[in-house]
């Protein structure tokens, strides 16, 4: 019988987990900085966030997500704000990659509409409470033409931020999976997920390394 595998924060955050931190947060101030400049109906500022949560768990997710709004916050402090939402993006990707739940197409669905709607959900009230529903992003347009068409501010919000939000971790799930496909295993297998994402026929030689290396650890 195979046991249940357990998590604790030092593999959690282990050396390879924590280097893909500042990695991470590289990604989503590209990432960002593209869909603003482009005013794309698209925020792009979590697929670092999205990757550490599938690759290292929930919470080097979070840490990379407060720290991307932090850093970017500097320079743009609607980003302060907001910092709640990239944290709970963090959270829910890693507790989805731990029940490994991107393993199949209908779990895939799922987990893109968990994380789509744990996003809106923290989201939507900042949006509507703080910037009165524009924030200068690519949707802002979206939401002033709903707005101004008679419906109300927060249907205005929810409507767009439904719709894009979907598409947004769509395309940032794909771009993380294009990353993590070029991962070499014997990397992989050092983050507390990693394993998730090597082939079953693979997953036997993986553990027997991840063993190796943490009895060298202890040694």
């Amino acid at each position: 019988m195979e046991l249940k595998k357990k998590y604790t924060l030092k593999n959690d955050f282990s050396m390879v987990a924590l280097l893909l931190i500042p990695i991470a947060v590289a990604i989503n101030f590209v990432g960002g900085q593209l869909a603003s400049l482009l005013k794309l109906p698209f925020y792009l500022d979590t697929i670092g966030t999205i990757l550490a949560g599938m690759l290292a768990g929930p919470w080097v997710g979070a840490v990379a997500g407060a720290l991307t709004n932090v850093v970017t916050g500097i320079a743009n402090p609607v980003n302060f704000y907001f910092i709640p939402v990239n944290i709970i993006v963090g959270l829910v990707t890693g507790f989805l990659s731990r029940g490994n739940m991107f393993s199949n197409w209908w779990k895939w669905i799922i987990s893109m509409v968990l994380m789509a709607l744990a996003s809106i959900i923290s989201a939507a009230p900042i949006v509507v409470l703080v910037f009165g529903g524009i924030t200068g992003g690519g949707t802002s347009l979206l939401t002033a033409t709903l707005m101004a068409s008679g419906k109300s501010i927060w249907q205005s919000v929810i409507s767009v931020e439904l719709i894009f939000t979907v598409l947004d971790r769509i395309i940032s799930y794909f771009i993380c999976w294009l990353i993590i496909k070029v991962i070499p295993m014997r990397t992989l297998v050092k983050y507390s997920c990693g394993e998730f994402y090597i082939s079953k026929k693979a997953r036997a030689a993986a553990e027997a390394a991840r063993e190796e290396a943490e009895s060298e650890e202890e040694e």
